[in-house]
């Protein structure tokens, strides 16, 4: 969890009424529970996906995908990112990492660099070593 999760979670722990985070609003036929945990978003997910005319419609499920591929992108070892994300097999957390063309591209980039920096390295080391008088 980022920082600012943490740190948004913690005010609204101070701020819950109940023992609840996200505690549900007593709602009809609810007014004997009125603290009890939210148990789901998906009306509410659904009703703002309406709202906002987003096409295609996507699930909240989908923003695990979107943060494994951006953790990736960022550099996150993929054993560490299968851990976040709680998986227990790198096969998992592979099947929710989608490359962009982009991110291919820089990676390729990369690769040629550091070939280009190890090439460079060896051609000097060869450079040096045939200066050196012969004993």
């Amino acid at each position: 969890m980022t920082r600012e999760v943490c740190e948004i979670l913690q005010a609204r722990s101070k701020e819950a009424r109940g023992r609840w985070v996200f505690s549900s609003p007593a709602g009809p036929g609810r007014a004997a529970q009125p603290d009890r945990p939210i148990r789901s978003v998906r009306k509410a997910h659904d009703a703002a996906i309406k709202r906002a005319g987003i096409q295609p419609h996507f699930r909240l499920y989908d923003l695990r995908h979107t943060y494994a591929t951006r953790a990736a992108q960022a550099g996150i070892a993929v054993l560490t990112l299968s851990a976040l994300l709680g998986h227990t097999t790198v096969q998992m957390t592979m099947r929710y990492v989608h490359p962009t063309d982009q991110h291919k591209q820089e990676a390729v980039q990369k690769l040629e660099a550091y070939n280009a920096e190890v090439v460079f390295k060896y051609a000097e080391s060869v450079s040096r070593s045939l200066q050196k008088p012969l004993q």
